[in-house]
């Protein structure tokens, strides 16, 4: 009776063991400025686990942070009208970590989660991005990727992952560029659910920045599980939570990005509603960005490339025609950088604009200075059993750099007026591309105005109602005293 006992807590501990941790930003980062939202922490366990708590370590404290919010992800209630059968379930747990949580921007920060007192997920190092704009930032972008492993294909990405960190290697964040799993809902969700597992070697240290891709829409086109798993700083309401990381900005640094998920316009789907209000959100936030920031560099990624070699998909051949509303914007707004996946490959582009090579000042040693068009660049080599190109595709007349094989993107920000891409080669961490984009025409930074626009708006407000506050003690006091016949005022 005893061992049969031992079992079952055992079992119950094990189904409480944290599993797919991942990091993203927060609403620090978007227009939204939450200072209590740096980062959100995302986790999941099998069965419903009360009295979690997140320990943050820093070199001088630990601060504890009970978790409290959670959900059911029913995968088997979606489906229960459906011939879909699926027959999954898994508790999704998040965080939101602030600055009242002790995080400071640009500092290094371990955690670890506990339940009922027993540390049960970590350490984990993390570093919390900064947006002051002398702070040079660095993001890992890839796309395109599984860990099934059976043909041991983007097992040498995260091997590279592996290495990265066992340096303990500095990022602000990771762009990935869409599909992942191969397929998140297949095999009853099991893929979805061990391909948490697996990125967790990685998304438990570097914030996770998705866009949907084309491979993760499920069986019934709603994105239901990747909706439900990954948390994004979605400001408008329009994302609700059927809509959710449809839409979504962010800033680190120097860097403004900008994702959207034009699926329904890449598939053809007539859907008019759909295509306007994104549209309008896409050309609202560029607006906003350009108009009221004072970050030098735009950058915008979805899943699907509006220009790219591969003769045998029809992306490549008049996505871009499809695209054209936006591509306007991305002119209109002065866009630098447009990131892509869905092609399994790297492939990096000339500046374009509306399929023509745009123009730029100078072009040398891999160079370009100030492109009057955005930089297009496919990231989507990440590894997955799909498919991966053995060769490179005939390029086209605007592609600059092909590149075939497991690889990955890093995106550095180094300050206003210079930007770096390089392709590295998962296997070897080679790197066999890069291009930077240099600006000599950037406008000089106002660090008052900047540091006026970081102070919440509510801080305004309370320094506007004491200083009128101030003004009518004064007011008062003047008139209660006051003298007749006297011929000048006297203030106490």
């Amino acid at each position: 009776m005893i061992l049969f006992i031992i079992s079952l807590l055992t079992l119950a501990k094990s189904d409480c063991i944290p599993y797919g941790v991942r990091l993203s930003l927060g609403h620090y980062y978007s227009a939204l400025n939450d200072i209590n939202n740096y980062i959100t922490l995302t986790f999941n366990s099998q069965n419903l686990c009360l009295d979690y708590v997140v320990q943050i370590i820093t070199t001088t404290s630990i601060n504890n942070i009970q978790v409290n919010n959670f959900s059911l992800l029913n995968m088997t209630d979606v489906y229960k009208d459906s011939e879909n059968v699926i027959n999954y379930e898994t508790y999704v747990y998040d965080v939101k970590i602030g600055q009242f949580d002790s995080l400071i921007e640009g500092n290094q920060y371990t955690f670890m989660i506990y339940w009922e007192n027993t540390p049960m997920a970590g350490p984990f190092y993390f570093n919390v991005p900064s947006k002051s704009l002398n702070y040079s930032s660095k993001f890992i972008v890839m796309g395109d990727m599984d860990s099934n492993w059976k043909l041991n294909t983007s097992k040498q990405t995260f091997d590279w992952f592996s290495n990265q960190i066992k340096k303990t290697t500095h990022y602000d964040g990771i762009i990935y560029l869409g599909d992942m799993a191969y397929d998140l809902e297949d095999d009853n969700c099991m893929v979805g659910d061990n391909f948490l597992r697996n990125i967790s070697l990685f998304t438990s240290h570097f914030p996770f920045m998705l866009t949907l891709g084309n491979h993760d829409s499920g069986h019934n086109d709603e994105f239901v599980y990747i909706r439900k798993s990954f948390a994004t700083p979605r400001i408008s309401e329009y994302d609700n939570p059927i809509k959710y990381n449809d839409f979504y900005s962010f800033q680190v640094g120097h860097a403004y990005f900008v994702q959207f998920h034009p699926y329904k316009i890449a598939y053809g789907n007539k859907d008019k509603t759909y295509f306007i209000y994104t549209l309008y959100q896409m050309e609202q936030e560029l607006s906003r960005i350009r108009s009221h920031e004072n970050t030098s560099w735009l950058i915008v990624y979805n899943h699907y490339p509006f220009y790219c070699s591969n003769p045998d998909d029809g992306f490549c051949e008049d996505h871009y025609k499809k695209m054209q509303l936006f591509e306007d914007l991305f002119i209109k707004y002065r866009v630098d950088l447009c990131l892509a996946g869905h092609q399994h490959t790297y492939e990096r582009d000339e500046p374009l604009a509306y399929n023509k090579v745009a123009q730029f000042d100078k072009y040398e040693n891999n160079t370009y200075t100030n492109p009057k068009a955005p930089i297009y660049i496919v990231e989507g080599a990440a590894g997955n059993d799909e498919i991966m190109p053995e060769d490179i595709y005939p390029p086209k007349f605007y592609t600059k750099f092909q590149a075939a094989g497991d690889g990955i993107g890093i995106l550095e920000i180094k300050n206003k007026t210079h930007l770096y891409f390089e392709h590295r080669m998962s296997a070897n961490d080679s790197v066999v591309d890069y291009v930077w984009i240099v600006k000599t025409n950037v406008i000089p930074d106002d660090d008052d105005d900047k540091d006026k626009e970081s102070i919440p708006i509510w801080v305004w407000i309370l320094v506007g109602v004491g200083v009128l506050l101030i003004i009518a003690l004064v007011a008062y006091c003047v008139i209660k005293n006051k003298k007749p016949k006297q011929t000048h005022n006297e203030f106490i």
